[in-house]
């Protein structure tokens, strides 16, 4: 139960530290906006080659 808990969470979570999120209020209001454009960046990257 607890991995599946954690798996979640991993897949809710932003790809990359965004520093300007410092609060929990911040990262829950933020977070899963910032998680959904890391993930599209980091698919068009791949896309186009550019894995990093």
């Amino acid at each position: 139960m607890l991995a599946a808990a954690v798996r979640a969470a991993e897949a809710m979570a932003p790809t990359r530290p965004h520093p300007e999120v410092e609060t929990a209020a911040k990262n829950a209001a933020v977070g899963p906006v910032a998680a959904l454009i890391d993930r599209i960046r980091d698919a068009v990257r791949k896309t186009m080659g550019k894995d990093s």
